[in-house]
């Protein structure tokens, strides 16, 4: 859970050390000033789903003692992008085109404010979607970061590499996979985290894999085919997006006019034509322009509080949309889950392909993934949507005291500050969650959920070592969840007016 912390405090507890991390990271320990104060917070590292990749344990959370890590299933948003869609249409957009035909004598001279008077946002329309140089970049640090992280589930570095293996003998095994969804931002990443996870003679020069030893397999978007697909919102006519901007809009309403309140003595001209949706755009800018050309302005125009409103802005909002408050996130994050305990049970055995009897009833996915369970990290690919709908399902993140997936409905009057569900520790760029399961040599296997390198609890799944989850334990009760949101097609078909 992200906090309030002193800069010094932040540098230690949210980042790894400052020569692990690519170079925007490090930049973003700085302080931020503004005005007659200095900020205490990084805003970067609160912007939910705009966030920029950072690591927010200095270390990944180890494992019990005794036990050795023996299969993960990995889920990874797409790195960072230039701008989206309907962020920029809603909110980022109209505000742009506004200051662009504002008469320029209303804005000060001087003061941090004076930017506006030159101002050319990099964030374009035409660009949009489109994965930043940072994005790649970040990508391919996580590659080396995961690499380092499960390093004994990857194939040999040498595996390939005809320098070393002048003779090739037996019967080849299949090549390890990753797979992502087919946008190109999703690919972009993939191949980046690829050359970033493989030497070169197995990453291939484009991130594509070697094929031998390294395969990308792109899944469709709007796969219907449940076990397949990375994006089953994409695939599911009932999703929308649009309806949880009213409550998240509610509460914009109670924090940006304090906003514009304080503006006003700055700026008094120019805050009579600024609305709620331009203070809301004025601190997306704050992220997506740190993306594409490594600062903003407006990164150091708001206060610490102004900061953690905006963080709730966006924890109302994918609450409502992807969160505890959608009846349609345990069905949503479903697939994926139920695929990847399909692979934790996995055989160790080229020839052997079968499925344990436990799985009576509940079919194995089909190709991809990898029937012949010889590859023991399993790394896909996908949108923002997808971490929180997974994140729902296995019951992460929620300290209500209600049925699950019920959950307490997030004030709008006021800031929850103490809450368990906190998006930027979720959906993030590059945000990601992994399902690992590892041995103890006298007590048997358990199932832990990690969320960018924090162990956290699955409520109801915790029987385990540490928190973490007994695998019988875990095998029965995704089960029993998946047979309880298991009706994807009838709820996904979308209602007739």
């Amino acid at each position: 859970m992200l906090v309030s912390l002193t800069l010094a405090a932040a540098a230690s507890a949210l980042l790894a050390p400052a020569s692990a991390l690519p170079a925007q990271q490090q930049q973003q320990q700085q302080p931020f000033t503004i005005g007659p104060f200095q900020q205490q917070i990084n805003p970067l590292k609160h912007l939910s789903a705009i966030s920029p990749f950072f690591i927010p344990n200095q270390d990944p959370t180890p494992l019990p003692k005794g036990c050795h890590l023996t299969r993960v299933s990995l889920l990874i948003r797409h790195s960072s992008i230039l701008g989206n869609d309907d962020e920029y249409e809603q909110t980022m957009g109209p505000f742009i085109e506004k200051i662009a035909a504002m008469d320029k004598d209303k804005i000060p001279e001087d003061g941090e404010w004076a930017f506006l008077r030159e101002w050319k946002s990099p964030i374009v329309e035409e660009n949009l979607e489109n994965l930043s140089q940072r994005g790649k970049k970040d990508a391919k640090f996580l590659g080396k970061y995961i690499r380092k992280q499960y390093d004994e589930l990857f194939p040999s570095k040498n595996e390939g590499d005809l320098k070393k293996n002048k003779k090739k003998t037996g019967a080849s095994k299949p090549p390890y996979k990753v797979w992502t969804a087919s946008s190109a931002r999703d690919i972009e990443t993939a191949k980046a985290y690829i050359i970033g996870s493989f030497p070169s003679h197995q990453s291939g020069d484009d991130g594509e894999g070697d094929g031998d030893v390294v395969q990308l397999v792109k899944v469709p978007n709007k796969a219907r085919d449940w076990d397949r697909s990375l994006t089953p919102h994409k695939a599911c006519d009932a999703f929308e997006k649009l309806s949880s901007l009213e409550p998240a809009n509610q509460w914009l309403s109670v924090y940006a006019p304090r906003i514009r309140e304080r503006l006003g003595g700055r700026m008094p001209k120019v805050v009579k034509e600024l609305n709620d949706q331009d203070i809301l755009a004025m601190q997306m800018l704050c992220g997506y322009e740190t993306i594409a050309q490594g600062d903003s302005p407006f990164c150091r125009l708001f206060t610490d509080e102004e900061w953690l409103d905006v963080e709730y802005y966006f924890d109302v909002r994918f609450h409502h949309m992807m969160g505890y408050g959608s009846h349609l996130a345990p069905y949503l994050g479903m697939p994926w889950t139920k695929t990847a305990k399909h692979l934790l049970a996995g055989k160790d055995t080229d020839n052997d392909g079968g499925h344990p009897k436990a799985f009576k009833g509940l079919p194995g996915p089909k190709l991809p993934p990898n029937a012949t369970h010889t590859q023991l990290l399993h790394p896909s690919f996908t949108h923002r949507e997808s971490p929180a709908f997974v994140a729902v399902f296995l019951n992460l993140f929620n300290s209500t005291s209600h049925a699950h997936p019920a959950s307490e409905t997030p004030a709008l009057d006021h800031r929850v500050p103490d809450r368990a569900w906190r998006t930027s520790h979720v959906v993030s760029f590059l945000g990601h969650i992994a399902l690992e399961r590892f041995h103890h040599k006298h007590n048997g296997d358990y199932v832990r959920a990690v969320v960018n390198g924090k162990h956290e609890i699955m409520s109801g799944c915790e029987d385990g070592l540490d928190g973490s989850c007994k695998w019988k334990t875990f095998h029965d009760w995704i089960d029993e969840r998946a047979q309880r949101w298991s009706d994807w097609e009838s709820v996904c078909d979308k209602k007739k007016d």
